[in-house]
């Protein structure tokens, strides 16, 4: 729909698959479009396009995270539908497939048996790097952590480059995976052209650092300031932010390079359309594929299938398309006068040399990315893919620490002790008793711990529960929150345990849901859900699979209220009455993820948080916050060093981790109003879609 590498390569694949008699559905992202919108593009092709926003999520989750989710949703909603797909196929670019990929380990039947195939393309994590992009920023960080996430939890991976696999390699471990390298298809119906113009050098893509854009103009200014005299035809978008200098690459450029404009040997022609490439390119002579960091750009391949010299540098997937001398041209950007000794000799070569290279070009398009090829390949890999169908009992967790042994205590089979410690909370727990009582989930025993109450009515209201079957009632004398869970813990009977404050609530299925991953996981020990806050707040809080390093900045699930395999919550979970302030529940998560206990979430609504007047984690204040975290971080010094410089790198890119909940939107600490933020976010956002402003915005903030 856009143009760039990602739709091009699902315009050419879903076209290669219908040939080849597959029956192929493409998603894509439009929120242009209310909710969904279906329509047929071709035989054995339909296009589904969808909001991002379908879900009502705009203030939850930041766009990359709730496009995600959009698109697990209208996966479920189709599959609900028409039944079940051979395979999904989905980039990794933007983790698309984090969602998608969760609920299918977590064990969410719609997909259940349905292969999912991650085709490796740009990912943010590597290519924001490169262009020098404050990547510990929020919610570039999370993006990226979406992107590995995806990686490592599908069932099989396409990569069109060899490169790219080692530089994924770099950041996750994906040893273990099933993975093809299998080119990306290409069909081109334009005939090779003979006619160009000598001399007219062309580089063909956006300005920015990954494309080798400062390289080349680099090598281009040393050749003029030597008497070179041939101009370089720049097409493609200049709007990418360098964010070192805050100015966008075209107002860089047209800064630096103001001379040499003006002279007519840098000449900016600016973004083209996808039908216009053929046509801007068909009389070069040479064309300057520069890149640092490519996977398998397509502009590559849309020159060399009309016949055009290429000349790339060798730091891409770009120098497994090309033949040095015999199909293009390869230049070394760690050997810098190697690119104007390769220009030079193309320049230099006859009409005769220069029609071979031509032919050998097309030729090498036709044999290695034609439908025939690619499908013959691609069509192996996927039947392997669909025929193994393979079901894991490993959670695929990005960290896993070495999983310390259960404590070693009797307990029911499949019973879920439900614990809750109550403190004058006679107002609200009929509220939560019934939560429970409604529970799809029945074999349930719930402990209501009587934390040495003094109000009446609760203590009444205490009385009146007890008689209830499943409802034991015991007291003691005051001795906390941390104190009273444990305590709960030890005396409960359950293989599961669960904690419940007087004050929340559960949905019928949490229980049940929750239950399900743990059995189907050996390596997931809890499990929580997203949190509707209700009374003094409607928020949604989109919890996330706590791991580190953003679970050791700050708290990313509902402590308060996850279901445990009970022997692993005793084994190295139990709440430290020293945390104090209300975070002994995080501390318990970090104790958890510390000796290996690693817990995952139920991506929907399950557990409803009070937001009450006078609670203890409403009255909280800065300086209590950071005495707890300050205790935290000293207790597990070891776990915490080890990811000292990714902890490091957040907080000084996002703020204190206290101060925010949420990784999927920009961070803005400050101590100005929140509705101050607000505004700020939304002029920003507006600004952003105005390349005008955009500019002047750059201008003012540099200054």
């Amino acid at each position: 729909m856009h143009g760039g590498g990602i739709s091009t390569y699902c315009y050419f694949t879903a076209r290669m698959l219908a040939s080849s008699g597959y029956r192929v559905t493409v998603f894509t992202q439009d929120d242009s479009v209310r909710d969904y919108f279906i329509s047929a593009e071709a035989e054995n092709i339909r296009l589904i396009k969808f909001s991002s926003n379908r879900n009502k999520l705009h203030a939850s989750l930041g766009y990359t995270a709730r496009l995600a989710y959009a698109f697990a949703g209208m996966v479920k909603l189709m599959i609900e539908k028409e039944g079940k797909p051979d395979v999904i196929e989905s980039q990794d670019y933007l983790g698309i497939a984090y969602y998608l990929t969760q609920f299918k380990h977590i064990g969410y039947q719609f997909l259940l048996g349905v292969p999912i195939l991650l085709t490796l393309h740009s990912p943010a994590f590597i290519y924001l790097e490169y262009n020098k992009v404050p990547t510990y920023r929020y919610p570039d960080f999370w993006t990226g952590e979406m992107e590995k996430q995806a990686i490592v939890a599908a069932d099989g991976l396409i990569s069109p480059s060899h490169f790219l696999v080692a530089e994924i390699r770099k950041h996750v471990a994906i040893d273990e995976k099933k993975l093809a390298v299998i080119a990306n298809p290409y069909q081109n119906e334009t005939h090779r052209t003979t006619d160009f113009k000598r001399n007219k050098i062309v580089y063909y893509g956006k300005l920015s650092p990954q494309k080798g854009s400062f390289e080349l103009l680099a090598y281009f200014k040393e050749l003029w300031d030597n008497e070179f005299k041939h101009p370089l035809h720049v097409i493609g978008g200049m709007d990418i932010v360098y964010h070192p200098e805050v100015q966008t690459m075209g107002q860089l450029v047209k800064d630096e390079y103001a001379s040499y404009i003006e002279k007519g040997l840098l000449v900016l022609h600016g973004k083209i359309k996808p039908e216009q490439i053929n046509e801007s390119i068909r009389d070069a002579h040479v064309i300057i594929v520069p890149s640092i960091v490519d996977n398998m750009p397509y502009v590559v391949m849309e020159a060399m299938s009309i016949g055009k010299i290429v000349l790339a540098s060798i730091q891409g997937g770009q120098r497994e398309m090309i033949e040095d001398g015999v199909s293009g041209f390869l230049f070394d950007h760690n050997e810098p006068a190697s690119f104007g000794e390769q220009l030079k000799k193309i320049l230099s070569l006859n009409n005769e040399s220069l029609q071979r290279i031509s032919i050998n070009a097309c030729q090498r398009v036709h044999d290695d990315y034609s439908f025939e090829k690619v499908m013959q390949e691609k069509r192996s890999f996927l039947e392997q893919i669909i025929k193994d169908k393979q079901t894991t009992n490993q959670f695929p967790f990005l960290h896993q620490q070495e999983i310390k042994p259960n404590a070693k205590t009797s307990s029911a089979p499949g019973l879920l002790s439900v614990v809750v410690p109550f403190y004058n909370m006679g107002k609200y727990i009929e509220e939560c008793v019934e939560s429970v009582n409604k529970s799809t989930y029945k074999d349930i025993e719930l402990l209501i711990i009587n934390d040495g109450s003094t109000d009446s009515n609760s203590i009444e209201k205490l009385r009146l529960l007890s008689s209830q079957k499943n409802i034991t009632v015991i007291d003691q004398p005051n001795k906390g929150l941390a104190k009273t869970r444990n305590y709960g813990a030890a005396i409960a009977k359950g293989t599961y345990l669960s904690f419940l404050d007087a004050d929340d609530k559960v949905a019928a299925t949490y229980f049940e849901k929750a239950i399900h991953a743990l059995i189907r996981n050996d390596n997931v020990f809890f499990v929580g859900s997203w949190v509707q806050y209700f009374e003094n707040s409607q928020a949604l809080w989109p919890t996330f699979t706590p791991q580190p390093p953003y679970a050791l900045v700050h708290n990313p699930i509902n402590s308060s209220g996850l279901v445990y395999k009970r022997n692993a919550f005793l084994a190295g979970g139990l709440n430290d009455e020293k945390v104090d302030y209300g975070l002994e529940d995080y501390e318990s998560v970090i104790q958890m993820l510390h000796n290996g206990f690693n817990g995952v979430v139920l991506p929907e609504v399950l557990f409803y948080y009070r937001v009450r007047t006078g609670s203890m984690i409403r009255n909280i204040s800065n300086q209590k916050l950071l005495y707890s975290n300050k205790y935290i971080t000293e207790k597990h010094s070891a776990y915490y060093t080890k990811f000292a410089v990714q902890i490091i790198n957040l907080l000084n890119a996002n703020g204190p981790g206290h101060l925010y909940d949420n990784p999927t939107f920009e961070i803005n600490v400050s101590i100005k109003p929140a509705f101050e933020n607000m505004l700020f976010f939304k002029l920003k956002n507006f600004v952003k879609k105005n390349d005008r402003l955009k500019r002047i915005a750059l201008t003012l903030k540099k200054y």
